[in-house]
């Protein structure tokens, strides 16, 4: 299976090492009860499209994550979920590879 390549800043970005890494967490987090991990991917390309080029940017994104949980989220709860969702869908809609989507489509179903 050939692995899902995105194009960030004219580098290739191999998205399988985001999947494999969402994968361990998961399972070792099920050895200790805790949550799933999901939602890594509109963050990546949050910060793709910001510029961000070292870990370090991870790093300052997952910190400003825990900053707005511990202090901002009475405020959030006013928000509408469709414009909370507006955001994720507007950053992670350059990451789809519209070439391959016909192809897909148009494919049969060997069900």
């Amino acid at each position: 299976m050939n692995p899902i390549i995105f194009v960030a800043g004219g580098k290739p970005v191999d998205a399988n090492q985001e999947m494999i890494a969402l994968g361990i967490c998961n399972l070792v987090g099920s050895f200790v009860q805790s949550m799933p991990t999901t939602g890594s991917f509109s963050r990546t390309a949050v910060n793709c499209a910001s510029g961000v080029k070292t870990p370090g940017g991870g790093i300052w994104t997952g910190s400003l994550v825990i900053i707005a949980l511990a202090l901002l989220m009475p405020f959030c709860a006013y928000i509408p979920k469709a414009s909370l969702g507006a955001v994720i869908i507007t950053a992670v809609i350059f990451s789809v590879e519209y070439v391959v989507i016909r192809p897909m489509w148009r494919s049969k179903s060997t069900l």
